[in-house]
């Protein structure tokens, strides 16, 4: 049979290698390779420009969507150009930020707890003054008793025993001396004690107002 001149030729399509190399793209894109890069080591190995053209675009919606399309060897409609379709961009989803709110603690009033160190301060010294009183009403006992008996025992005595009993008799006026001055220095204490309370008042009064207006 004689063909005419003109007649139209059968257009051949290139086989490749038979089958779609999708792994093999998404194992050349997770070392790191770019598109341009899979596409020559692709053509390397001897598959064809519709294999690698489908392998990239199955391992695209793989990576979007998860679902792997079934492999084959190509039909004539595959190997017609198929519009690409660009993914679209999803938006992230920002991670949930919960709320903290901070911690409140009770907070102390600087009057309260002045007065109380006050309070605390003043109970020792009291303590101090009864603990000081006892041995002092004690030594006093023990010098009367003492001055009693040298008096007793002093008559017919010698001159240095009536020295000793002379220099007792003053030791004795002496602690008399120091036992008012004591008196004077609680009563004074108790006295100041008010005036001191009420100045640890007005002094938190003043923190509590600057706190405020800062």
């Amino acid at each position: 049979m004689i063909k005419l001149f003109g007649g139209r030729k059968e257009e051949t399509v290139p086989l490749g290698k038979g089958f779609i190399p999708t792994d093999r793209v998404r194992e050349l894109s997770g070392k790191g390779f770019s598109e341009p890069e899979i596409i020559d080591v692709l053509r390397k190995e001897g598959f064809s420009a519709e294999e690698i053209d489908r392998a990239l675009t199955q391992a695209l919606k793989i990576g979007v969507t998860g679902e792997p399309e079934e492999t084959g060897l190509p039909t004539l409609q595959d190997i017609e150009p198929q519009p690409f379709e660009a993914p679209q961009p999803t938006m992230p989803q920002m991670p949930e930020r919960s709320l903290e709110y901070p911690q409140t603690y009770p907070e102390y009033g600087t009057e309260e707890l002045v007065e109380s160190i006050v309070h605390e301060k003043m109970g020792e010294v009291e303590d101090k003054l009864k603990e000081f009183r006892i041995k002092q009403a004690d030594l006093e006992r023990k010098i009367a008793d003492l001055h009693n008996r040298l008096t007793i025992a002093s008559k017919g005595r010698s001159q240095a025993e009536q020295t000793i009993i002379s220099k007792l008799d003053s030791f004795k006026d002496s602690m008399t001396d120091i036992d008012a001055r004591i008196s004077s220095l609680d009563k004074a204490f108790r006295e100041a004690l008010p005036a001191l309370i009420e100045s640890v008042r007005s002094l938190s009064d003043l923190v509590q107002r600057f706190k405020k207006e800062a």
